[in-house]
């Protein structure tokens, strides 16, 4: 039936391991190198990855300690301009109201100085008034 010829059989074996010691050199081998290549790239890669986002978590934290310390400042600079402005505006309320009671007195002073003029005006003329008054009193009689 079936013929087993050794020598063919013998060839075909040979031909199928030069086939594949060549596959080996030409391909296997290569692409092996390229694929460890690879894998050691993308390692390499992710380990850039980690540091990265581990700089970026730091400098982040950074950021915020910033932008606290600022806020906190901003607020301490806010403070002590209000401390400042009330007592500014406690120094001016101070010096109107001293203004303001100078004034008072200046005026009590004149109107007192008034008064007494007027009052004497009013006698000086009461006794022109009165001497009018006996006059017609005595020309009426």
């Amino acid at each position: 039936m079936l013929d087993l010829n050794l020598g063919v059989m013998l060839i075909i074996a040979g031909i199928f391991l030069i086939t594949m010691v060549l596959l080996k050199i030409w391909l296997f081998d290569p692409l092996v190198k390229f694929m460890d290549e690879r894998e050691a790239k993308l390692k390499a890669e992710l380990e850039m990855i980690k540091q990265n986002a581990e700089e970026t978590k730091e400098i982040e934290e950074e950021i915020q300690e910033i932008l606290r310390l600022a806020r906190e400042d901003a607020r301490k600079t806010v403070e002590e301009a209000r401390i400042k402005a009330l007592e500014e505006a406690e120094k001016i309320k101070a010096i109107k109201q001293r203004e303001i009671e100078e004034a008072k007195e200046s005026l009590r002073l004149i109107l007192a100085k008034e008064k007494e003029e007027m009052l004497k005006e009013l006698l000086k003329d009461k006794d022109e008034i009165k001497k009018l008054l006996e006059n017609k009193i005595r020309n009426a009689a």
